[in-house]
Protein backbone atom coordinates (compact mmCIF):
# COMPACT_ATOMS: atom_id res chain seq x y z
CA UNK A 1 0.00 0.00 0.00
CA UNK A 2 1.39 3.25 -0.84
CA UNK A 3 1.16 6.05 1.62
CA UNK A 4 -0.60 9.08 1.07
CA UNK A 5 1.52 12.22 0.08
CA UNK A 6 2.43 14.43 3.26
CA UNK A 7 2.64 18.36 3.57
CA UNK A 8 4.23 19.85 6.56
CA UNK A 9 4.22 23.31 6.93
CA UNK A 10 6.00 25.01 9.38
CA UNK A 11 8.68 27.73 9.75
CA UNK A 12 11.24 26.14 12.19
CA UNK A 13 13.68 24.60 10.20
CA UNK A 14 14.66 22.19 13.37
CA UNK A 15 10.59 21.45 13.43
CA UNK A 16 9.88 21.06 9.85
CA UNK A 17 13.20 19.40 9.32
CA UNK A 18 12.51 17.08 11.78
CA UNK A 19 9.16 15.72 11.42
CA UNK A 20 9.84 15.35 7.65
CA UNK A 21 12.76 12.69 8.51
CA UNK A 22 10.28 10.63 10.74
CA UNK A 23 7.55 10.42 8.35
CA UNK A 24 10.32 9.88 5.52
CA UNK A 25 12.02 7.54 7.94
CA UNK A 26 8.38 5.55 8.41
CA UNK A 27 7.51 5.34 4.65
CA UNK A 28 6.06 8.51 3.88
CA UNK A 29 5.96 10.67 0.78
CA UNK A 30 6.89 14.30 2.58
CA UNK A 31 6.98 17.89 1.14
CA UNK A 32 7.37 21.16 3.13
CA UNK A 33 6.93 24.42 3.23
CA UNK A 34 7.75 27.41 5.21
CA UNK A 35 5.22 30.08 4.71
CA UNK A 36 0.93 29.59 4.75
CA UNK A 37 1.70 31.17 0.96
CA UNK A 38 4.09 28.92 -0.06
CA UNK A 39 1.78 25.97 1.26
CA UNK A 40 -1.21 26.91 -1.04
CA UNK A 41 0.90 27.59 -3.91
CA UNK A 42 1.97 23.73 -3.71
CA UNK A 43 -1.38 22.59 -2.45
CA UNK A 44 -2.93 24.10 -5.51
CA UNK A 45 -0.63 21.93 -8.05
CA UNK A 46 -0.73 18.66 -6.01
CA UNK A 47 -3.28 16.92 -3.66
CA UNK A 48 -1.66 15.69 0.06
CA UNK A 49 -3.65 13.00 2.67
CA UNK A 50 -2.60 14.96 4.96
CA UNK A 51 -1.39 18.46 5.84
CA UNK A 52 0.36 19.08 9.02
CA UNK A 53 0.29 23.12 10.27
CA UNK A 54 1.91 25.47 12.50
CA UNK A 55 -0.54 27.98 13.61
CA UNK A 56 2.10 30.66 13.87
CA UNK A 57 3.38 31.14 9.94
CA UNK A 58 5.16 33.94 9.17
CA UNK A 59 2.41 36.04 6.42
CA UNK A 60 -1.13 33.72 6.50
CA UNK A 61 -1.91 32.29 10.16
CA UNK A 62 -2.46 28.21 10.21
CA UNK A 63 -5.80 29.25 10.42
CA UNK A 64 -6.09 31.04 7.25
CA UNK A 65 -4.45 28.89 5.47
CA UNK A 66 -6.13 25.94 6.45
CA UNK A 67 -9.36 27.53 5.58
CA UNK A 68 -7.98 28.32 2.42
CA UNK A 69 -6.96 24.37 1.56
CA UNK A 70 -10.00 23.26 2.71
CA UNK A 71 -12.04 25.65 0.25
CA UNK A 72 -9.23 24.77 -2.99
CA UNK A 73 -9.83 20.96 -1.45
CA UNK A 74 -12.02 20.09 1.11
CA UNK A 75 -11.15 16.53 1.25
CA UNK A 76 -7.81 17.42 2.40
CA UNK A 77 -6.69 16.27 6.21
CA UNK A 78 -4.92 18.56 8.43
CA UNK A 79 -3.52 18.29 12.02
CA UNK A 80 -2.87 21.31 13.28
CA UNK A 81 0.48 21.89 15.74
CA UNK A 82 1.90 24.89 17.83
CA UNK A 83 3.68 25.82 21.02
CA UNK A 84 0.97 28.23 21.51
CA UNK A 85 -2.29 25.99 22.04
CA UNK A 86 -4.81 27.46 23.51
CA UNK A 87 -9.01 26.71 23.72
CA UNK A 88 -9.83 29.16 20.98
CA UNK A 89 -7.44 28.02 18.34
CA UNK A 90 -8.38 24.64 18.80
CA UNK A 91 -11.82 25.16 18.45
CA UNK A 92 -11.40 27.43 15.34
CA UNK A 93 -9.36 24.93 14.26
CA UNK A 94 -11.33 21.75 14.65
CA UNK A 95 -14.49 23.92 13.54
CA UNK A 96 -12.42 24.18 10.26
CA UNK A 97 -12.04 20.70 10.14
CA UNK A 98 -8.69 19.55 11.49
CA UNK A 99 -8.85 16.12 12.55
CA UNK A 100 -6.72 16.93 15.42
CA UNK A 101 -4.60 19.38 17.21
CA UNK A 102 -1.32 18.92 18.95
CA UNK A 103 1.26 20.80 21.77
CA UNK A 104 4.57 21.30 20.54
CA UNK A 105 6.85 19.33 21.32
CA UNK A 106 5.54 16.39 20.06
CA UNK A 107 6.92 12.84 20.16
CA UNK A 108 7.54 10.71 17.03
CA UNK A 109 5.37 8.20 18.01
CA UNK A 110 2.53 10.15 19.10
CA UNK A 111 2.64 11.92 15.86
CA UNK A 112 3.04 8.47 13.69
CA UNK A 113 0.05 7.65 15.63
CA UNK A 114 -2.38 10.72 14.84
CA UNK A 115 -1.11 10.46 11.14
CA UNK A 116 -2.12 6.36 11.06
CA UNK A 117 -5.59 7.78 11.96
CA UNK A 118 -6.00 10.33 9.60
CA UNK A 119 -5.13 8.73 6.69
CA UNK A 120 -6.59 5.65 7.51
CA UNK A 121 -10.26 7.53 7.72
Amino acid sequence: MTKAPILIVDDEPIVREAIRDWLVDAGHSVTTAKTGEEALEIVAQKDFGLVILDIRLPGKTGIRVLQEIKEMKPETRAIIITAYASPELRAEAMGLGAIQYLSKPIAPDELEKHIQEALSK
